[in-house]
């Protein structure tokens, strides 16, 4: 016996740097409602996820992006960093970012976490590091500072402020 009542619950494709297509078919006695179709939203995010992030682990070129971030800003730090811990990125939770991580260093002085925000680098420090906020440490610095976080605008910024932070 062959089922004749498939019904499409869900269909997404998108289009950029990587394509991803998703159908989901039922086939069931009912017309499909507005609960099965929240679950279906649910579902094909989390399928959508798993496939495309193993696609950017898999990706030559999101590696070497990988590699090549890693790199720059650990290379930052000179020969301060004790221990490098990879971290999710602290910015976007998505598919797209989880070649992208951030990094918690401990230094000699405290544990700095940064990675990049959009096109900023952003920094954090713990207490060890210095009690004092972005606002005390770095008075004339225009970007966004926020207890004891600042952004950089580029690498060479950031080079400055983890180089602050350190003496």
């Amino acid at each position: 016996m062959e089922m004749t009542n498939w019904k499409t619950a869900f269909k997404k494709e998108s289009y950029g740097n990587k394509n991803f297509g998703i159908e989901i078919r039922v086939a069931v006695d009912r017309p499909l409602n507005d609960n099965d179709s929240r679950a279906m939203y649910r579902i094909a995010d989390q399928i959508e996820t798993a496939i495309m992030g193993e696609t950017m682990r898999l990706d030559p070129e999101a590696q070497a992006a990988k590699e090549r971030e890693h790199t720059e800003l650990i290379g930052l730090f000179g020969d301060a960093p004790i221990l490098v811990e990879e971290l999710p990125n602290g910015y976007c939770s998505q598919w797209c970012c989880t070649q992208l991580p951030w990094y918690k260093v401990t230094t000699k002085k405290g544990v700095i976490t940064l990675g990049w925000r959009k096109r900023v680098v952003q920094i954090s420090w713990d207490s060890m590091v210095s009690m004092r906020s972005a606002d005390m440490i770095f008075p004339n610095e225009t970007s966004t500072k926020f207890d004891r976080t600042i952004h950089a605008w580029s690498l060479e910024k950031a080079q400055e402020i983890i180089t602050t932070l350190l003496q």
